[in-house]
């Protein structure tokens, strides 16, 4: 898959913290229920603080890169979304915001359980943004 500046995401694991993401819960499977014909991404949240930093370059050409050789065909589509300002013009709720299109839940569980400490460890390299991340359901 070809990341582009157009093309990338900010959303990345499915956890709600990155000190917990490596915990079983966060990578288990969706057991409501629903159809198979479900679809699913990934979404990422780097919340705005004051002293943010993010380096854009690193993240598409490198981070999303690592996801995509990681996680393999068990994703698709990446989106990143850089958080401008609200509406009334204060600073954004996220400096930054991906989604990952998930085409298996089973092979992209599978990947997270073996890749997703490197993809963690490789934070910092940047960003000093603590993410929030979950698995989202697409509903259009």
């Amino acid at each position: 898959m070809k990341l582009t500046r157009r093309l990338a995401a900010t959303n990345l694991f499915g956890m709600t913290a990155i000190g917990t993401w490596l915990s079983a819960p966060l990578v288990a499977a969706d057991k409501s229920g629903k159809s198979a014909g479900t679809r699913h991404c990934l979404a990422v949240y780097y919340p705005w603080q004051a002293d943010a930093k993010f380096d854009y370059d690193y993240y598409r050409d490198r981070h999303l890169k690592l996801l995509a050789d990681l996680y393999g065909k068990s994703v698709g589509k990446m989106q990143v979304h850089k958080g401008l300002r609200k509406g009334d013009g204060s600073p954004p709720a996220f400096v930054t915001a991906l989604t990952v299109e998930i085409l298996s839940m089973e092979a992209y569980e599978a990947a997270a359980r073996e890749h997703v400490a490197k993809l963690i460890a490789d934070v910092p390299n940047f960003t000093n943004i603590k993410p929030t991340a979950q698995i989202e359901e697409i509903l259009d």
